[in-house]
């Protein structure tokens, strides 16, 4: 059978002030085409379909009009679940009448795991739950963690799995192999809960044929070839700059698993540029870019001259004073206890500015120094 694996989708996205929704359509778009072409036989979307549990109407009309194309224009099956920044029940109203046309919503948790068959395929649809949550509706006091959530689910759908057929699991969470370093996360993706209690260990999950999962941004393997997270559609912080944004196209059988990625060029892409001021200042790009300067100096208004030519800029950090201050500002408690706070203020302008505190600055700095000291007496 040939399958699209898919997740994190984050209609309605805004980074840095600037909404998504254009380079998001233009992507499912394409996304579509490509279904298609390649003849893809059923789609999976592994959560966080929304970028927020209230999406804007502009993200929640587009996320029908993909979804009512893909199920009834090119006809395909398509099984979506809730992730953590979806709202469940919305997620799945209406999900009755959506089956009739093969699109299968499961947002809420509930005391089964439901089970879609195609061809002969079977698709096991976890949606997002929370410890808490899933305790309640399970009524099981023992589960504490994201680990408990796993085992508890998994030991729930055993009567029912034939592991004579081709079973694939759609989840959406932090499955781990051993230890968190075992996934490269990104700064645009919500913590699911405090410590180590949001990790599902992979363990857990082998047993499946194929394990769709979202959450992660970055397209990665789980320690198998089988276990894989698809990553986001678009490239939604810094972090996620020099990622290869994918979507996942799986022939599988019961004795063969090929994994193909899919690339879709973006409307604008998200790209890191580093140099001086000048050097920058003599190109100009449409894409979405975080700037890092290189100048010892501080550039009046840096932002604004660039956004001249860069439209789209998103960020600006001068890492070399960063990188200066991180490995020249390292007074001890001692020294803090025995210098002035204008002793403390030169050191901290000669490190960050690299020059020396002039004569009339001086005065300047001690006069307010003193006015301050006099305001909390």
């Amino acid at each position: 059978m040939r399958i699209l694996h898919t997740a994190d989708w984050h209609l309605g996205k805004i980074v840095n002030d600037y909404s998504m929704l254009e380079n998001q359509r233009h992507y499912l778009n394409e996304l579509l085409d490509a279904i298609q072409s390649l003849q893809v036989e059923a789609v999976i979307m592994a959560g966080d379909l929304y970028d927020r549990s209230m999406p804007p109407k502009e993200a929640v009309a587009l996320a029908d009009e993909i979804l009512t194309r893909i199920v009834t224009e090119l006809k395909i099956p398509l099984l979506v679940i809730s992730g953590n920044h979806d709202s469940q029940e919305r997620l799945e109203y209406g999900s009755r009448l959506f089956t009739e046309n093969k699109l299968y919503m499961e947002g809420t948790v509930k005391t089964f795991t439901r089970k879609v068959t195609i061809q002969d395929t079977n698709f096991y649809l976890i949606p997002f739950g929370d410890p808490v949550s899933v305790r309640e509706v399970v009524q099981e006091p023992s589960i504490r963690t994201m680990e408990d959530v796993a085992r508890y689910q998994m030991k729930k759908l055993a009567p029912d799995f034939d592991p004579t057929a081709v079973n694939i699991l759609v989840s959406h969470g932090y499955v781990i192999n051993g230890s968190a370093d075992s996934i490269e996360e990104s700064d645009s993706e919500r913590p699911l809960s405090i410590g180590t209690a949001e990790y599902v260990p992979v363990e857990l999950l082998e047993h499946f044929d194929y394990v769709a999962l979202g959450h992660i941004h970055k397209a990665q393997k789980v320690k198998h070839h089988h276990v894989r997270y698809s990553g986001s559609i678009l490239k939604y912080s810094k972090s996620e700059a020099r990622h290869q944004k994918q979507s996942l196209l799986l022939d599988i059988t019961k004795d063969d698993l090929a994994v193909e990625p899919i690339l879709i060029k973006p409307l604008r892409d998200m790209r890191i540029l580093r140099g001086t001021f000048s050097e920058l200042i003599q190109s100009s790009s449409d894409d979405y870019i975080f700037f890092e300067l290189e100048d010892d100096g501080i550039i009046l208004d840096p932002m604004n001259q660039l956004r001249r030519q860069y439209p789209h800029a998103m960020g600006l950090e001068y890492v070399n004073r960063h990188e200066a201050i991180s490995s020249s500002l390292n007074h001890t408690q001692a020294d803090i206890e025995q210098k002035s706070l204008m002793e403390l203020f030169t050191d901290f302008y000669t490190q960050y500015t690299k020059n020396e505190l002039h004569a009339e600055d001086q005065k300047i700095i001690e006069a307010a120094l003193a006015t301050i000291e006099r305001s909390q007496e």
